[in-house]
């Protein structure tokens, strides 16, 4: 194992990150690598010492006494109005004209919001490649892979072994979608790498798949999961097709800008 990810590991398992199986495999390492095993008692002793010696900071009475008053809930009681004849007159022709334009408003909202999904995803991409290391774990090997994502996520990514199709597996990392932690796959095919991001369904039927400026998003459905592949590589090459959990798509849309 590399020096990095015997840091990841040690990390995780003195957060207590590791599952019983995890642990195990943790302490036979331990075993065989005085390094490593002296680096994790290092850690162990600085936590506790820390959690002995520092103190941590109370708030004064005053400020928990003015949070307090600002989170109590107003008394006052609010008066009931009766609207107008006219506003409800107006609220109902509203109504209706929202009811209306509602089938083609849902219709529009779907591919803006495929579309701003897209966009955030090839900024992922494009920033893990300019940082030089596109992935918090770098392995070739999906047994090594998919272990480091079951300590960080309830539902583990498929990592599936796409070397013979001439896609391999270069490492994972963790990308924050809307708020959330997504796990990202990443494969490498000649020079490029190709991010390919797992997402909870969240439409009827899997998102068109996209080319904005240059960049191919290619997706596609397994179960309740979409798939995401991002990358500079053209969907000609068909990365998806390699896939072994996935399904033909229709060709990407363009996009300009």
């Amino acid at each position: 194992m590399s020096t990095g990810n015997e840091i990841l590991l040690t990390q995780a398992a003195i957060d207590g990150e590791l599952d019983a199986a995890g642990m195990l495999d943790f302490e036979n390492r331990l075993a065989g690598n005085a390094s490593l095993a002296a680096e994790y008692g290092r850690l162990k002793t600085l936590r506790e010492v820390m959690r002995r010696e520092l103190v941590k900071p109370v708030a004064p009475p005053a400020l928990r006494q003015r949070i307090a008053a600002m989170a109590a809930p107003s008394i006052a009681p609010r008066v009931a109005r009766a609207a107008p004849r006219w506003q409800a007159m107006a609220a109902s022709a509203i109504l209706a004209a929202g009811l209306g334009s509602a089938s083609t408003w849902l219709a529009l909202r779907a591919s803006v919001q495929d579309t701003n999904l897209a966009d955030t995803l090839i900024a992922d991409h494009k920033r893990g490649l300019l940082s030089g290391q596109p992935f918090d774990v770098a392995s070739s090997d999906r047994h090594t892979v998919k272990p480091w994502f079951a300590t960080r996520f309830a539902l583990a990514p498929k990592v599936v072994d796409l070397a013979p199709q001439g896609f391999p597996l270069a490492g994972g990392r963790i990308d924050v979608i809307a708020g959330a932690p997504a796990p990202v796959l990443i494969y490498r095919h000649n020079e490029h790498f190709i991010s390919l991001t797992a997402l909870p369904a969240q439409t009827a039927s899997a998102p068109q798949a996209l080319v904005i400026e240059g960049y191919s998003v290619e997706v596609w459905r397994d179960g309740g999961t979409d798939y995401w592949a991002t990358s500079r590589i053209s969907t000609r090459q068909n990365f998806q097709s390699s896939v072994s959990f996935s399904r033909p798509r229709p060709k990407p849309s363009e996009k300009n800008g």
